[in-house]
């Protein structure tokens, strides 16, 4: 007997393919167990056996033994464990006659010859395989003439002793390969249970003792007459043929065995889930697959659901599948009427595009057959062992199994299936019209509730638009947990606040709305809730153990005030609640037309600027910094500004405040880094063309609070400075105290991960704040920018001067360049130089302009 194993690896979900290929990028621990049989081979080969000789005559060659076993091997029965399989061969009878009549060299070469042959081209396993299968082969070879030749005596004929003595031999080896075997499943899937080894040893006992008996016979008829040697062809067939009977019918016990189990977990599990998962998990161990999926086709009301199993632990129960691929799916089914097989590239379209996702290289699958139409789907994939592809037993015995579960389906579970899709509808559209933190109706909801009311007309409408004050601050310095639980609270008070028939909702954010009606006064009905509103948030609101003071703006807009639609009329309420924000913490304002151009303008402005930055359509201005030296520009400032098509140019004092309420500043700070960054690399090709005329120029950005908390500042940084091929050397950030004063740990971190970069930092604005020289002291700055309050005073001398100087002596003394901004006369840059202050930036030196032009920075004396 001889025995092959085929273990597999544990399979990887695909799904998580990241995650999952580590471990598969693992040496296997079958390797190891490889070297082992290696070196146990070749020590007993160039130990005790070389030498030896043949027992008896004649002396056979070793290609007839190579050429025995290699028509031996292709005779193979498969008796499968898991995801492995112990295969059996007639390799015992040419192993007789080699331990009995070749040296040992002859018969361990032909042995090694050619078994090898056919394991690497008939059974193309892979390397891992192949090289344990010829080292056990080796010892087993090894052990089987060294224990012949030790039991028996060398006479020269085929005695008694000496076909005892090769029985024996074979026995012992065999059960040594045996113990190999299941080490090697073990080490790849987990230990051999004892009963499954003791089934495998028991089989090979029963199997060598009959291969080893035949070929004792042909050993002494062929010691007798060689020409009587082809009388065996008969008999090794029908023990080949008895094996395979064997095992056939083994298996078809099996199968019976498995549509039992299955029929019968369908009929004791109470919930179709956990049904379909103890069918899906006896499928993948019975056909000895990766991949098992049942997809159960919806309607035009209910999605089509699957639940699916492997690759590993991975598994899914009763979720939603694309709908394309569910119909290309059942089109597929309905045309072929029953089991198929499926193989790669699976014929194009949603369903090939899903299954090689899956991992899927090759499948079968089976249509679950209703009274009117296929209602579902089972599917098998990745067949593990030798023989990887499911064949026409496999296709019978999963098209009776798919009849089988249908009918349990379709008469047990379907009702249940169809409450299971109708209260997943009701739960899906429930998240669709409704908040999921505060569980309030959304903005959607409370739009389409409030054009019902206008279009019923039944009562006079009203709507609270309601702000909190300063939520920002408070998410910001107690966490997005505390905020979220905030929320949660004010959700509850405003509740409570309110009479059955209202409506409350929350927008977005920290904005809540609130729909009033009333057939008398529905103003005046406003402002009651508004003002108890206000009377709920005089005390604090708990948030975990801090107890946090809550202020409320609130907007009033009723319908006959000029709304005419719903959008118009929350839009008024926003404008009011915008009013009493405008006018302090806590208030309440009743829209009137003649409330705001002022506040509409700026409310449009809004979604203007949001338009603007979408579309780009600010421009970039640079600004030179110079050194008061030598005149030469070192760095430019980028500078934003909106060229508005009704109001001008507009500065960045005016809309970077909206893009901060907005949350749009990070689109606008990513827009201004990246056109900055073009500019520098446009420089730097320049300079690269013309060394000695263009100067090294750095390039200056301001980051605002927002930017630098913002955990993906650092990746968007790096990747936009690879982007342009800029040196990142040449990037300055300015920031200012403010900026150090909101979050000084998450700020600090952010800095020195940018300046591992090579970026460099400045301290804009230096000495209008109290800390300046506490951050000078624990954060990195490469340069600090005097603000234009200390420049303007220079020319008076005195007390400006001093503290310039002061300024600049600290900033000597620390190492770190100074810049003086705001300089706008000759006299302040004089006087600039005499202080002997390093570079310097003003509108005399230099105005901000869309490119850089080439300015006299210094006039002549």
């Amino acid at each position: 007997m001889t025995a092959h194993t085929a273990t597999e690896p544990q399979p990887t979900p695909p799904a998580r393919l990241q995650r999952a290929l580590r471990p598969a990028r693992r040496i296997h621990p079958v390797w190891g167990l490889n070297l082992v049989l290696l070196g146990a081979a070749g020590a007993l080969y160039a130990g005790p056996v070389h030498d030896l000789t043949p027992l008896a005559h004649p002396h056979l060659p070793f290609w007839t033994i190579a050429l025995a076993f290699a028509m031996a091997e292709r005779c193979v029965v498969h008796l499968h464990f898991r995801r492995g399989a112990h295969s059996f061969s007639l390799g015992d009878i040419p192993l007789v006659f080699g331990v009995i009549f070749c040296s040992a060299q002859s018969f361990v070469i032909g042995c090694l010859l050619g078994c090898g042959l056919v394991l690497l081209f008939n059974r193309r396993l892979p390397p891992v395989k192949f090289v344990f299968n010829i080292g056990q082969l080796a010892v087993h070879a090894c052990l089987a003439i060294l224990v012949a030749h030790l039991l028996a005596i060398n006479t020269g004929r085929v005695d008694t002793r000496t076909w005892v003595s090769a029985l024996i031999a074979l026995q012992v080896s065999s059960v040594v390969a045996s113990s190999l075997i299941a080490a090697a499943i073990s080490l790849s899937e987990g230990l051999v249970k004892l009963s499954t080894l003791a089934r495998m040893l028991g089989m090979d006992l029963v199997v060598t003792t009959s291969n080893a008996s035949l070929g004792l016979c042909g050993a002494v008829i062929t010691a007798s007459d060689l020409h009587a040697l082809p009388l065996l062809l008969v008999p090794s067939a029908t023990l080949f043929a008895a094996y395979r009977a064997y095992l056939a019918e083994r298996e078809r016990h099996q199968r019976l065995e498995f549509l039992y189990e299955a029929n019968r977990t369908l009929a004791r599990s109470r919930e179709i889930a956990h049904a379909l998962e103890g069918l899906l998990v006896r499928s993948l161990e019975a056909f000895r697959a990766e991949l098992a999926e049942i997809i159960l086709f919806g309607s035009e009301e209910n999605p089509s659901l699957r639940t699916l199993l492997g690759p590993g632990s991975y598994r899914e129960l009763m979720e939603p599948v694309d709908t394309e691929v569910a119909d290309e799916l059942r089109v597929l089914l309905e045309r072929t009427g029953g089991a198929m097989t499926l193989d790669s590239p699976f014929g194009g379209g949603r369903l090939q595009r899903y299954l090689e996702a899956r991992g899927v290289t090759h499948a079968m699958v089976a249509p679950l057959p209703g009274e009117e139409r296929v209602i579902g789907a089972i599917m098998l994939a990745n067949r593990f062992g030798v023989v990887r592809s499911f064949d026409r037993e496999d296709l019978r015995l999963l098209d009776t199994l798919a009849g089988n579960a249908s009918v349990a389906l379709q008469y047990d579970r379907l009702e249940q299936a169809v409450m299971q899709l109708s209260v997943l509808q009701e739960q899906l559209h429930h998240q669709a019209y409704h908040d999921p933190l505060t569980s309030l109706a959304n903005r959607a909801l409370f739009t389409d509730k409030v054009k019902e009311a206008i279009a019923e007309r039944d009562a006079d409408l009203a709507v609270l638009f309601i702000d909190l004050d300063d939520f920002k601050t408070i998410n910001d310095s107690l966490g997005h947990a505390a905020g979220d639980e905030l929320l949660v609270s004010v959700a509850s008070r405003l509740r409570a606040c309110l009479r059955p028939e209202d409506l409350v909702a929350r927008l977005g954010g920290d904005e809540f709305a609130v729909m009033v009606e009333d057939t008398d006064d529905v103003e005046a009905a406003a402002v009651t809730v508004a003002r108890r509103i206000m009377e709920a948030f005089v005390l604090p609101v708990g948030v975990g153990s801090e107890s946090v003071a809550v202020y409320v703006s609130v907007g009033i807009a009723t319908g006959h005030g000029g709304s005419s639609s719903a959008e118009e009329l929350i839009r008024d309420a926003d404008v009011a609640m915008y009013k009493a924000k405008t006018s302090g913490k806590g208030h309440f304002e009743v829209f009137h037309p003649s409330m705001g151009a002022a506040v509409l303008e700026r409310h449009g402005l809004k979604e203007e600027l949001r338009l603007a930055i979408e579309r780009q359509e600010l421009t970039l201005y640079f600004q030179p910094i110079v050194d008061l030296d030598t005149g030469r520009v070192v760095a430019e400032e980028a500078l934003v500004r909106w060229e508005h098509p009704r109001r001008g140019l507009v500065g960045p004092s005016e809309f970077v405040p909206l893009a901060e309420e907005t949350g749009l500043i990070l689109s606008l700070g990513q827009y201004v880094l990246e056109e900055a960054c073009q500019q520098a690399s446009r420089w730097e090709a320049r300079r690269a063309t013309a060394p000695d005329e263009e100067p090294e120029v750095a390039v200056h950005v301001n980051l605002s609070a927002v930017e630098l908390r913002d955990p993906r500042l650092v990746g968007r940084v790096q990747r936009t400075l690879t982007e342009a091929t800029v040196d990142p050397r040449s990037m300055v950030f300015e920031i200012t105290e403010t900026v150090l004063l909101d979050d000084s740990d998450r700020v600090s971190a952010a800095i020195g991960e940018l300046r591992a970069l090579g970026v460099r930092f400045a301290l804009d604005d230096f000495g209008t704040g109290y800390s300046s020289l506490s951050y000078l002291h624990t954060l990195p700055f490469d340069m600090l920018k005097i603000a234009k309050s200390f420049v303007d005073g220079l020319a008076r001398g005195g007390r400006e001067a001093s503290f310039v100087r002061m300024m600049i002596e600290l900033a000597r003394t620390l190492g770190v360049t100074v810049i003086a901004e705001g300089i706008e006369t000759q006299e302040q840059a004089d006087a600039l130089v005499g202080l002997e202050c390093d570079l310097g930036q003003g509108f005399h030196l230099g105005r901000p302009k869309p490119v850089r032009a080439e300015v006299a920075l210094r006039p002549a004396a």
